[in-house]
């Protein structure tokens, strides 16, 4: 959130910079009230333009959100990839905790959409001192005839170098996001781009 002031920030200066050189061509030789208001519509325009292209780049695809109808909703997975030991496990208990929130709302899958942990290196002062792990959990709901619930669930762990791998949160799973679909978002999500 606080990158994102930052760049609409920055834009704005941009903009005011680049349209506080607009030329007479720009502005025209009209009343002074005219060419102001040339000026902010130009950049105004300018900021719209750049505000999309920021919110565009923050919530891309790369972050597993898809775009339908003005709004960002989370892709649906429904096929897992995860072939861990824990497997059973980790969904069973994302479904423990969505059935406890949504107990009128039918599972129709629960997925891990990876095939292993996303590792990352853990440094201090330029020294390896550990990795961090997650895994992400998936639970699409049918509520009723009206729309369906997707759920995202994270598991974390960390570990020292040479030590076991511990979790890192005192709920697990942790749940991160609820998307609330009606039928014909769900069917546009469904659809391959």
């Amino acid at each position: 959130m606080r990158r994102t002031i930052i760049l609409i920030v920055a834009a704005m200066m941009m903009s005011i910079t680049t349209s506080a050189q607009m030329t007479k061509k720009d502005t025209g030789n009209g009343p002074l009230g005219e060419r102001v208001s040339n000026f902010w519509k130009k950049t105004k325009k300018s900021l719209d333009e750049f505000a999309t292209k920021v919110e565009n780049d923050i919530q891309s695809e790369n972050s597993g959100l898809r775009r339908v109808g003005g709004k960002y909703y989370m892709n649906i997975y429904d096929t897992n990839l995860y072939k861990g030991d824990d497997c059973e496990e980790m969904c069973s208990l994302c479904r423990r905790e969505f059935e406890k929130k949504y107990p009128h709302v039918a599972i129709r899958s629960c997925v891990i959409p990876q095939t292993e942990w996303l590792t990352e290196t853990v440094e201090t002062n330029g020294t390896v001192t550990g990795y961090a792990q997650t895994l992400y959990c998936y639970i699409i709901g049918k509520d009723g005839n009206e729309g369906f619930i997707n759920a995202k669930f994270v598991f974390e762990r960390q570990k020292k170098v040479g030590e076991p791998y511990m979790n890192t949160r005192v709920k697990w799973p942790l749940w991160v996001r609820t998307d609330v679909l009606t039928n014909s978002i769900m069917e546009q999500l469904m659809m391959k781009k």
